[in-house]
């Protein structure tokens, strides 16, 4: 709420010291006696008793219209943020494997990636994201879109596939040609892939460095994360080996992306974490105020009084010349 001529409201310094004026001078009117020394104690008709209601009309009604002038508005600020968007492809493996307990004891591992990305994705607000699964083959589970209630939905009903099955496998490559696929014909500034595998390629439907090289020539980033525990029986009793990520590193680095191995729930946490850091989409945050006239909302009520005065003041002469 602010007024445009703000310079109006000094009329109200002469106008409260005219009411002053009026008011001492009826103060004064009445010690003095008046009319009752010569006519006595006249009775109190309701006409004289409301006499007064016709200088309150007047002098509200002079407020409004010196108000009314000043222009009061009323304000409706919005905000529009432009964004420079990122278009991010989830690439997440689904083969048997993500069924062991790598990452958090009494889960699998799938069910503590799902966990995280659902959070990865509720940060995300204002770029779009898709989600492709893969084992053997890969599966757009969902597209890019910025409905981020629809990623989550897929995402939550992500299963892996039955071991030994034909389904069942590690195809790297194809997951990574897939993504890239979506994120072609994209016009955003940044287009990233995300890929999670807890084991090396093991298909060879399609090289991964081959899809690799794919990613580049789009202009495509894509981080890779290694996940889980894997452990191995020897001689000397079971203990986790060391996995060979050596691949995972390469589609990383060679795309401008970056590799990491999470091996534990916080540590993928963490990542994720990381790369929601490392892709911030930029915003501009643009205000604008609209604003509303109100001073049709007092000079009604200005006129009103106005007339209310003329009729009180009609009034009481038609008493006096009866």
């Amino acid at each position: 709420m602010l007024f445009g001529d703000l310079h109006f409201l000094w009329l109200l310094l002469p106008l409260a010291l005219l009411l002053i004026w009026r008011l001492v001078r009826r103060t004064r009117h009445a010690v003095d006696g008046g009319s009752e020394r010569v006519l006595g104690p006249l009775p109190a008709t309701l006409r004289a008793r409301t006499r007064w209601l016709g200088g309150a009309a007047g002098a509200g009604a002079a407020v409004l219209i010196v108000v009314a002038l000043a222009r009061p508005l009323q304000g409706r600020e919005e905000s529009r943020i432009y964004t420079e968007g990122i278009d991010i492809m989830l690439a997440v493996d689904t083969s048997s494997s993500m069924l062991d307990q790598g990452l958090e004891r009494g889960l699998t591992t799938l069910e503590v990636v799902k966990a995280v990305v659902a959070d990865f994705v509720k940060a995300r607000r204002s770029d779009r994201i898709g989600l492709i699964t893969f084992a053997a083959w890969p599966r757009t589970e969902c597209p890019l879109t910025l409905d981020n209630g629809s990623v989550l939905q897929r995402l939550a009903a992500v299963q892996c596939v039955r071991r030994n099955s034909e389904e069942d496998g590690t195809a790297i490559g194809v997951a990574l040609g897939q993504a890239a696929r979506k994120l072609k014909d994209s016009d955003a500034k940044s287009k990233v892939i995300v890929l999670l595998t807890d084991g090396q390629n093991n298909m060879l439907t399609v090289d991964p460095l081959e899809a690799t090289a794919l990613c580049k020539d789009l202009g495509i980033k894509v981080y890779t994360i290694g996940a889980g525990r894997q452990f191995e029986q020897t001689l000397l009793g079971v203990r986790e080996r060391s996995g060979d990520f050596r691949l995972l590193e390469d589609i990383a680095s060679q795309t401008g992306g970056k590799f990491f191995r999470a091996k534990d729930a916080e540590a993928l946490k963490s990542i994720y974490e990381e790369i929601d850091h490392l892709e911030r989409t930029e915003r501009q945050d643009v205000r604008y105020t609209d604003y509303d006239d109100l001073y049709a909302w007092l000079l009604a009520p200005a006129i009103a009084l106005l007339v209310l005065e003329l009729l009180l003041r009609r009034g009481v002469h038609l008493e006096f010349v009866s």
